[in-house]
């Protein structure tokens, strides 16, 4: 009998993925923080995980950055801010603040059968990227 995975396992499974995902999806474009060309990359987030976490996996809300803007520099998200509305638009930018807002004040769980579709579907766009 094959055993579940627990929702904290497949919420880890999915960051990986998701994350390849952003990396690859965002490759050969600059950091959205600093605008440098870096090549190595992380999945940086506007609206950081601890505090979002029904935003963890929204594409808007996660981009390539370089490790530079996303681990040390504590300023970063204002460069932040101003290039995601030049790359999402304004109105997916206000979408995001009022997602953002939402959680905060409703808050969000995450179902196994909502973190396999997703799995699922992050492992196919991979697969369209490569």
């Amino acid at each position: 009998m094959k055993k579940t995975k627990t929702l904290s396992k497949l919420k880890a499974e999915l960051q990986l993925i998701f994350n390849q995902f952003i990396r690859l999806r965002d490759n050969g474009q600059p950091c959205i923080s600093c605008n440098q060309f870096k090549e190595a990359k992380q999945a940086g987030h506007y609206y950081p995980v601890k505090g979002y976490d029904a935003l963890r996996f929204n594409e808007f809300n996660v981009n390539g950055e370089c490790p530079g803007c996303n681990c040390f520099d504590g300023g970063h998200l204002i460069n932040y801010g101003d290039n995601l509305i030049k790359k999402i638009g304004k109105e997916n930018f206000a979408q995001l603040k009022k997602d953002a807002k939402a959680y905060k004040m409703n808050g969000y769980k995450w179902s196994k059968s909502e973190l396999l579709e997703k799995i699922g579907y992050y492992k196919e766009k991979i697969k369209e990227l490569n």
